[in-house]
C-alpha cells in the first residue's frame, strides 16, 4: 500500500492539473492523508459511493493521460 501511496503522490505531482479540486482532494485525503471513504464522504458532505466514483474516475482520468 505505501507503494501505491507514493505513485499516486507522483501522479498527482505532475498530472494534478488535469483533475478537478474535488477529485484532487478526494486522492490527497485517501492516499496522502489516509482517510476512509467514510471518512472522507463525511469530511466533504457527499456519499460514500460518490467518494469512491471520485476516486475512481480521477484514477482513470491519470491514467488515460499516459
Amino acid at each position: 500500500m505505501f507503494q501505491k501511496n507514493l505513485m499516486i503522490g507522483y501522479l498527482l505531482d505532475f498530472y494534478g492539473e488535469l483533475l478537478s479540486r474535488r477529485k484532487k482532494d478526494v486522492l490527497e485525503m485517501y492516499y496522502n492523508e489516509d482517510l476512509s471513504l467514510a471518512e472522507i464522504a463525511e469530511e466533504i458532505g457527499i456519499s460514500q459511493a460518490q467518494v469512491s466514483r471520485l476516486e475512481k474516475g480521477a484514477i482513470d482520468r491519470i491514467r488515460r493521460s499516459f
